[in-house]
């Protein structure tokens, strides 16, 4: 905070109005001239005089310059607080230009600091204050700075549609300043999108503008940004000259933040031809320049960088840690995104996952698998918060560093803060500069002693022990699962298919932290290609079984046939999935090896993220596990009826005759209304719905449960029901799709869909959902089979297997006419038999399967 009135000087305190108003004019001034410092000093006093004569009006445009040059010399969090003072001032005058322009700095800053969606409110005000009072100018300067918000959120449209409007207003303004930094940025937007040479063009066009104008902060971000595109278009001579050219213009306006882009950006064109020395030296001399401007996207690339160099030049070891520094990073900037709108927070999510998957490839490919595994852990929860918009209960904690990589990590961030010391002691020609010159080489000679005795540590180990990772690194989570089922007596694999652009990754988990990783060659492209055929084969009931069934063993031989061995060896009866990318499209169950399907041989069951599922719940007998019953067989609105629904809960829920299984109320059309359902939550261990479903990631407002009356329930409306729903334990979505969301990505991201909400802390233990549409007459043959089997006393992924193996004719502990239902029942249509997956293979049990 600055300092109070009471603390004016003599020197300023008895001075007039006159000198106030000087004093402001003259900050401004040499803020204009890029005096920074000077221009600090002057307005530190001009603000003392203001206060002290208690002119609010000359103490808040004095602020408000205060703040543009802290904002100018990158502190930022300075910026914000005087312009915060700024703005409760102009607020209780309600002089609307001054709030407008307050408003203005706050957005920037914010968006220097990577809090895009507090940098988005900030414009959006600003932006209506100034078309309020009719400032087309700064109506202008908005438009490019939500350009720019929305350029740093991938929201390249957006950004495109508001630097538009700046060039257009600009233009008719004859406002040149404008004029060339729409162009400039303009042409980033453009190189965001590939378009190098159309970039290159608007660059060509800004900078004989900024040389008219007098502006040396322009043309040398449009050099840096034109050395971007020509290092992208492989001219990298011509790229090295732009960055020579803008380099001294940083060192002489005395903007870290520049320099710092240069030298990141010529390290990257010198490792794009393989030079990996002077890359590595432009990348630290980058480092110190990030953090003394606060930049913490620029840290983190910087870090990306500095960890695939290492990878590239063989020391994958050394690239781990500044990949884990990068991610750790990304996820503080991710926290921060999360009252955005999702399709922003998800587009900003697509610009930093590559860290996250080159992170664990590159610890898969060192067999650091307990390690990858907790990464992998990490990225599933970071697509099931962007799909079901929970991200604003969520705090991550990041990826931990092994004791030897902490020590590396601790001294090279002391490295960092010197360099920040020197940095701003350069910049202030403080006496201090030698001293601190000397310790900074000192530091630098330790932390090369440390990065070695780091990799010697480790290859060390290696040589000495395959095994060296500490086991207890091992997500917990994943241990209680494997625990949970040992106890049960079931011997249990925790598979997660890793996909990668060139490969898949099976890293595998068993009972007593033994883990390990197998290699499939197969590109992402190939298995996806796979997969989309498969699901299409499985989707209609008409398609020929031979080529579904052939189709089904490719895939196979990709993510079963390779665990062969360990899957023998260990006796394992259970296989638990953590899917990932289009794997998350796959029945599992439905693999085939050309004699029969995996569920005939496992019982299988998927967990969204161990993290995410409770193992300690358990369903108790009959008597003590009541079923909510909800139900629509009529026709409502769009949607077709469902007559089969009344006779799926008779068999499940026991009535005035005594027919079915399990104790319970049942709720039927016009019954099933949004107080039946709330209301009678409370005291019910299972939840089936039998219902129409439909889920939209990042639109909760169009995603919906159709009730009994035609009302449709919101997703958002679940949210505020945890309370009601902290008794169940089992919620059976008999429904269409209720495990699949509709996007256009169609990377597995959204395979999450409604049953992620019943799934969260203090509701429901698993899930029974369904990946497509599923067939109202035999969905309601499976579903009573399903609970007679839990009412046996099977688990319930043991009683979904025999209920789908019931249909499919295979059911080797049922009796007669059990076992063969499914070859001898056909559809409602009778044109398939229920052994066809497309009746059987649609449900699949999600969380906790005991």
């Amino acid at each position: 905070m600055l300092p109070a009135a009471i603390g004016v000087s003599a020197q300023v305190a008895n001075e007039s109005p006159a000198e106030a108003a000087r004093l402001l004019e003259q900050g401004g001034q040499e803020y204009r001239d890029q005096q920074h410092d000077l221009a600090e000093r002057t307005l530190q006093d001009s603000l003392r005089l203001h206060r002290a004569l208690g002119d609010q009006n000359g103490e808040a445009w004095t602020l408000n310059y205060l703040g543009l040059v802290y904002f100018a010399t990158g502190k930022n969090d300075e910026a914000i607080d005087v312009n915060k003072q700024a703005l409760e001032i102009y607020e209780r005058l309600q002089q609307k230009n001054g709030m407008a322009q307050v408003l203005s700095v706050l957005g920037q800053a914010y968006d220097a600091k990577a809090e895009y969606a507090v940098a988005l409110e900030q414009h959006e005000k600003a932006l209506k204050l100034f078309k309020e009072i009719k400032d087309d100018k700064q109506v202008a300067w908005t438009y490019l700075h939500l350009g720019r918000t929305y350029n740093s959120l991938a929201q390249y449209n957006q950004s495109i549609e508001f630097y538009q409007k700046a060039l257009n207003l600009f233009r008719s303004l004859g406002n040149r300043w404008g004029e060339s930094d729409a162009l400039k940025d303009l042409g980033f937007v453009y190189f965001s999108q590939s378009r190098h040479s159309d970039a290159i063009n608007l660059y060509q066009q800004a900078l004989p503008i900024f040389n008219d104008i007098g502006n040396p902060s322009g043309e040398g971000y449009t050099r840096i940004q034109m050395g971007l595109a020509y290092t992208f278009l492989s001219q990298y001579d011509e790229a090295i000259a732009q960055y020579n050219q803008a380099l001294p213009i940083f060192e002489q306006i005395e903007d870290s933040k520049g320099k710092a882009h240069v030298l990141m950006n010529m390290g990257n064109t010198y490792r794009a031809q393989s030079q990996h020395e002077p890359a590595m030296r432009l990348y630290q001399e980058a480092i110190p320049l990030f953090y003394e401007f606060k930049d913490r996207e620029g840290q983190a690339l910087i870090f990306k960088n500095i960890g695939e160099l290492y990878v590239e030049q063989g020391d994958p070891e050394l690239g781990i840690i500044s990949l884990k520094q990068s991610v750790n990073t990304y996820e503080r900037i991710r926290s921060g995104l999360v009252s955005l709108d999702q399709d922003l927070q998800d587009s900003f999510a697509s610009t930093v996952e590559a860290t996250y998957r080159t992170l664990a490839e590159t610890l898969l490919e060192q067999g650091r698998i307990p390690e990858a595994q907790q990464v992998l852990d990490l990225l599933k929860l970071e697509e099931l918060r962007e799909f079901t918009d929970t991200r604003a209960v969520w705090a991550s904690d990041g990826i931990s560093f092994s004791n030897p990589e902490q020590a590396v990590v601790d001294v090279h961030g002391s490295l960092i803060a010197l360099g920040s010391n020197v940095v701003e002691c350069e910049l202030n020609d403080c006496a201090e500069l030698n001293t601190l010159l000397k310790q900074q080489q000192s530091l630098l000679a330790q932390y090369k002693t440390e990065l070695s005795r780091f990799v010697e540590t480790i290859r060390a180990n290696r040589r000495d022990d395959n095994n060296f990772q500490d086991l207890d690194n091992i997500s917990v989570d994943a241990r209680e699962l494997l625990d949970a089922y040992a106890a049960d007596e079931q011997n249990s694999l925790l598979v997660y298919p890793f996909v990668l652009e060139d490969k898949l990754w099976l890293v595998w988990v068993t009972v007593g932290d033994v883990v390990g990783s197998i290699e499939v060659p197969v590109s992402q492209g190939e298995l996806a290609t796979t997969v989309q055929k498969f699901g299409a084969l499985l989707k209609s009931r008409s398609s020929n079984m031979d080529e579904l069934q052939a189709t089904s063993q490719k895939l196979h031989s990709w993510i079963i046939q390779p665990l062969a061995d360990e899957l023998e060896k260990n006796d394992i009866d259970h296989l638990v999935f953590v899917n990932d990318r289009v794997t998350r499209y796959i029945p599992m169950g439905a693999l085939y090896n050309g004699e029969n399907y995996l569920l005939e041989r496992y019982t299988v069951s998927t967990v969204l993220s161990t993290t995410f599922t409770d193992m300690d719940d358990r369903l108790g007998p009959v008597t003590d596990s009541n079923v909510l019953g909800l139900g629509l067989t009529e026709a409502v609105g769009d949607f077709i009826p469902l007559p089969a629904v009344r006779d799926e809960l008779a068999g499940i829920i026991e009535d005035q005759d005594g027919d079915g299984i399990y104790p319970g109320q049942t709720f039927l059309n016009q019954d099933f209304t949004l107080d039946a359902f709330k209301n009678n939550l409370r005291g019910n261990r299972i939840l089936h719905m039998a219902t129409h479903a439909a889920f939209v990631p990042g639109q909760p407002k169009e995603s919906f449960i159709v009730l009994g009356d035609g009302y449709r329930l919101e997703i958002p409306e679940i949210e505020t029901m945890t309370r009601r729903l902290k008794d169940l334990h089992l919620v059976v979505l008999s429904a269409c799709q209720t495990a699949l969301g509709e996007t256009n990505q169609e990377d597995g991201t959204e395979i999450a869909g409604l049953s992620s909400y019943f799934l969260e802390a203090n509701r429901s233990g698993a899930v029974v959902a369904s990946l497509w549409n599923v067939n109202d007459n035999s969905t309601s043959v499976l579903m009573q089979r399903f609970y007679e089997n839990m009412a046996a006393g099977e688990t319930k992924a043991d009683a979904l297997r025999k209920a789908q193996l019931s249909l499919l004719g295979s059911d080797q502990t049922a009796d007669g006419d059990e076992r063969i239902i499914g070859q001898r029942q056909a559809d409602d249509a009778g044109t398939a038999p229920l052994s066809h997956p497309y009746f059987w293979a649609p449900f699949i049990l999600i969380g906790n399967g005991l």
